[in-house]
């Protein structure tokens, strides 16, 4: 019994600790600790990246989901643009789905975004906030948020305005002369750009002067459109021989406001007339018609012009014609070639066809070989002859009339596909007597080109214009001319194509006749490269190697091949080139590789792709970067703050202080004592009890036996 009453104390101590400990560490229990019953937590489960095109309307399907196991009610969803300032996109919710009543535990959701793009938004990836608010069961409010981001692909919307070339005529300046600087500007991209012009800047007068206006304006430039803009300029006549610098700064702007910008700096020559050096071009290795060749059969005339001064010859056209007379000998390929400018000492070939009409007569006819070219700003010409024999057993004049194409220009020489170009012809009858009358021509594409068999659609169509054009008459050994105006199907594969020239005319009887010639017009289809984002971070430390990773993609017409990629700039690298091969059209590539930056501070890293187009010319696309180089951080320049290894009272301000602890302990053993203190008075309250009522029990006996003693 006695142990029993022990341990039923000892318990009853237990219990009074527990219940001041607990007290006390429940009063300094974090509040984090006090959650409600209900957490939902709601977020987006695919993505991140969601691919969206420039200009259009883009419907971006998202999924959310409540990670919980906790229901989540009167869900609110709100897209937050973290990026306003020059941020292309516009974001909606599609359908009002804004706002939804519930999500169950571990349940998810379809919602659509409305995802607006400015067709003049640049290429690159933008993030957005998607935000939620809701409430769980018991009526708390709670938010969360999830981060998008959205790539935005424009391959037509980007506009590319730059300078393409500079030029001054004449390209050598007397001292005291002047001249006019031609700045060609070129708007390669998708979109109409607008307020177009050019200025010269931060000129030296002692030097070059404008005389005139060094602002210009072109206004509007459509897209793929090159203008001109003229400065007349003045070369200082204290000058000596030399190269002197003009800064040329161009700009335009597009429909929405966004500028775009290009500089050059150009190199006016001045006392090149002075200097000794010119450009003297020559026909070289000719290569004459061999035999005697008939009335229609076509022969050739082969040669190179050569340049065999020590200085550019500029604008070089050469012409090849009959001498002196016309319509007997007429060219059937192109004879008028703009070789352009021609370098000191280099050549290029040349090769004209051509052939004797009805109107010749049998002998030997002379060819002229008709060369001009600008040396130092001046026009300069020559010619060089060649002979070929013809033999037309009928020249007595009795022979129908015919029609040819005396000559035809192709304006450029070389037609971009997709673009436009103008097409001039002259047209001879080449009778000596008789006129044609009631002429009608008309153009149409060969089924089969000269380059191969493959059949062709119709790749040149006209501009405002029909492609049967009518004449009244052609009097005997006269010329008429037409020009007209065609366009060039984007997806024109690079070749010559065989443009026909049909004709239906009649002599002065009546007698009908039908003729054809064939024009050769060379088409070049451009060529279209792109890359995936090129993540280049802006500071590394220095030597530390980093991945380099893109996709190269052929979004051209036409396969490139040979591409190569080079990086250069501030860096070491262990490959800085490496050969990709050939791409066909629609396929890609892919570049890795790796370098370190070796500078503190501003560190230019270049990537360079390099390829070639279909006419075997090398393309070059150049990417700039600029990564800021630091030196690596070593153990001892992080010294250990003293309050991070010994924190001081005040770091402790979340759990309970000393003070309190020790209230607690006395408080607890007050207690205790105290609660010692009345189970001992109660045992003597008890024990003095129990001696009472012994007592009164004796005398009680006591009292009964005097009873029984008085009795007897």
């Amino acid at each position: 019994m006695k142990a029993f009453k022990k341990l039923r104390v000892f318990a009853t101590i237990l219990v009074v600790i527990q219940m001041v400990f607990g007290g006390a560490i429940n009063a300094y229990a974090s509040p984090n600790e006090d959650r409600p019953a209900g957490s939902p937590n709601i977020g987006v489960v695919n993505g991140p990246v969601y691919d969206v095109d420039a200009g259009q309307l883009n419907d971006v399907v998202i999924i959310v989901r409540n990670f919980s196991p906790d229901g989540a009610r009167s869900i609110i969803v709100m897209p937050k643009i973290n990026e306003i300032v020059n941020n292309p996109l516009t974001i909606t919710m599609k359908n009002s789905e804004s706002t939804f009543s519930v999500l169950q535990p571990n349940a998810s959701k379809n919602l659509t975004f409305s995802v607006g793009v400015d067709k003049s938004a640049a290429a690159g990836t933008y993030s957005v906030d998607v935000v939620f608010s809701y409430y769980n069961v018991d009526g708390d409010i709670f938010s969360s948020r999830s981060t998008i981001y959205f790539k935005v692909r424009n391959t037509a919307g980007t506009s590319s305005f730059s300078i393409e070339s500079i030029a001054v005529a004449p390209d050598g300046l007397e001292a005291g002369g002047t001249g006019v600087l031609s700045v060609n500007l070129r708007n390669r991209g998708g979109l109409t750009l607008y307020n177009a012009e050019a200025s010269i800047i931060n000129i030296d007068s002692s030097q070059i002067s404008v005389t005139g206006m060094s602002n210009k304006k072109t206004g509007t430039m459509e897209a793929g459109v090159t203008k001109s803009i003229n400065f007349d300029i003045l070369a200082n006549s204290s000058l000596s021989t030399g190269s002197f610098p003009v800064n040329v700064v161009a700009k335009a702007q597009d429909e929405n406001g966004v500028e775009y910008s290009a500089s050059q700096i150009f190199y006016v020559s001045v006392g090149a007339s002075t200097s000794g050096k010119k450009g003297d071009v020559e026909v070289i290795n000719v290569k004459e018609p061999s035999g005697t060749y008939g009335v229609n059969q076509n022969f050739a005339i082969a040669f190179d012009v050569h340049n065999r001064g020590d200085a550019v010859a500029k604008d070089v056209k050469v012409t090849v014609r009959e001498n002196g007379e016309s319509g007997n000998i007429v060219p059937k390929s192109n004879s008028v070639v703009f070789v352009g400018d021609l370098s000191a000492g280099s050549s290029k070939p040349i090769s004209v066809t051509m052939a004797a009409t009805d109107n010749a007569a049998s002998r030997n006819y002379t060819i002229e070989l008709f060369i001009e070219y600008l040396q130092n700003g001046k026009l300069v010409s020559s010619s060089q002859y060649v002979g070929v024999n013809v033999s037309n057993a009928d020249d007595d004049g009795s022979s129908k009339p015919k029609i040819i194409v005396s000559q035809y220009i192709s304006d450029p020489m070389i037609v971009m596909a997709g673009e436009e170009f103008d097409l001039t012809m002259s047209f001879l009858n080449t009778h000596a007597q008789k006129s044609v009358q009631n002429v009608k021509m008309f153009l149409t594409l060969s089924e089969e080109t000269s380059s191969d068999t493959q059949r062709t659609g119709n790749i040149f169509t006209p501009v405002n214009s029909s492609n049967t054009f009518y004449f009244d008459s052609i009097p005997s050994k006269q010329t008429v001319e037409k020009m007209i105006r065609l366009y060039v199907v984007p997806d024109a594969q690079p070749k010559t194509y065989t443009l026909t020239v049909n004709f239906e005319y009649e002599d002065g009887q009546g007698n009908e006749y039908t003729a054809t010639e064939l024009l050769g017009i060379n088409v070049k289809q451009a060529t279209k490269l792109e890359t995936s984002e090129i993540y280049m971070p802006p500071s590394s430390e220095l030597f530390m190697p980093m991945y380099l990773y893109f996709d190269i993609y052929n979004t051209g017409k036409v396969d490139i091949g040979n591409m190569k990629v080079e990086l250069s700039g501030d860096i070491d690298t262990t490959v800085k080139s490496v050969y990709l091969g050939n791409c066909a059209k629609g396929e890609s590539l892919y570049y890795e590789g790796n370098f370190s930056v070796i500078s503190e501070g501003a560190n230019n890293v270049v990537i360079t792709i390099s390829y070639e187009d279909p006419n075997g010319e090398i393309v070059e696309e150049i990417k700039e970067y600029v990564v800021e180089g630091f030196a690596p951080m070593y153990g001892d320049e992080f010294p250990m703050d003293e309050g991070m290894m010994f924190p001081d009272e005040g770091a402790l301000s979340q759990g309970p202080s000393k003070t309190m602890i020790g209230i607690t302990i006395v408080v607890a053993l007050a207690a205790i004592f105290g609660l010692m203190m009345f189970l001992k008075k109660a045992k003597a309250k008890k024990e003095a009890k129990f001696i009472e009522d012994d007592d009164d029990e004796e005398v009680e006996i006591v009292e009964e036996g005097t009873d029984r003693d008085e009795q007897l």
